[in-house]
């Protein structure tokens, strides 16, 4: 397939803008109900767990999966899209951008500088973070996935705490390493308190497999085979029909339309399918890599 013009792609882009225009700007409170049931459910777990209610082991699985559901508002919140263009509300996508962040051990700022790096250069051998996981072999994805925390905070300080001159960086180091601090303090006192089991259970343990599970899912499969760095072709879109269709969105956080998040990210997550309709014309004219499946 012969590579896109930078002509060609504006022109879609455009036609593209107009067809989302309706999916973008309002405050999405469905992403507002679903950050706080996150928080909820893993104060509950934490709280069942801690009092003998139910064993750690069915804590760390639980609260392992409820912050894999976790990304999705903090991810949201990164993009603005939890206040849309309200600006009023701003300060609540922050807020829950930054509880959901403390929750999986992700700074939210770092997290947003990183993330934003990977929309910049997706698919680029050094400036993409979520690259770490081009990997072919089987142990090697499973072995990437696990590191992919202790990378991120290397690939940060690389290029924010140790690049002091670039716009913003000293302040948004600054206010990383200090939070940072502040979460891993909590921990640290905790065990020295005696709940060691609780927090590698409850905790630490859910942040190293949930952050699996997502880089996983979120990065790995959605652009395999990380290499295309063209606007519409540099991610993935998979697509399910039949009655099988929601359970495969919600269970995928709809990052099953990842092209979708990628080519226009203010459009809120649970909204990518209708957008996907809209746009499918113009996708398949510019060469996407749009994969169906059926019953």
């Amino acid at each position: 397939m012969t590579s896109m013009t930078a002509t060609s792609t504006a022109d879609a882009d455009r036609e593209a803008q107009k067809l989302i225009k309706p999916f973008q700007g309002s405050l999405a409170w469905p992403s507002v109900l679903f950050g706080l049931g996150c928080i909820a459910s893993f104060a509950t777990v934490v709280t069942l767990a801690t009092r003998g209610v139910i064993p750690l082991w069915a804590g760390l699985v639980l609260n392992s999966l409820i912050l894999y559901a976790t990304q999705t508002p903090l991810h949201e919140a990164c993009h603005g899209n939890i206040a849309g263009r309200e600006s009023r509300w701003m300060w609540l996508n922050h807020l829950i951008g930054f509880i959901c962040g403390a929750m999986l051990l992700h700074e939210y700022k770092a997290f947003r500088a990183l993330h934003l790096m990977h929309h910049r250069d997706t698919n680029h051998s050094e400036f993409d973070p979520d690259h770490w996981v081009k990997v072919r072999n089987p142990l090697q994805v499973l072995l990437r996935c696990l590191t992919i925390v202790p990378y991120y905070n290397y690939f940060f300080f690389k290029q924010v705490t140790l690049n002091p001159d670039g716009p913003g960086n000293k302040e948004t180091a600054m206010h990383v390493i200090a939070t940072y601090w502040g979460l891993y303090s909590i921990a640290f006192w905790l065990i020295v308190a005696g709940y060691w089991q609780e927090v590698l259970a409850l905790w630490l343990g859910p942040h190293i497999l949930a952050s699996a599970l997502i880089v996983f899912f979120f990065a790995y499969l959605v652009h395999q085979p990380h290499e295309a760095p063209e606007r519409y072709r540099d991610t993935n879109l998979f697509r399910v029909s039949g009655p099988l269709a929601p359970i495969v969105n919600w269970l995928y956080c709809f990052q099953n339309y990842h092209l979708i998040h990628h080519l226009y990210p203010r459009i809120p997550f649970y909204l990518y399918p209708q957008a996907f309709s809209e746009v499918r014309p113009i996708l398949e004219r510019q060469g996407a890599h749009i994969m169906e499946f059926g019953d």
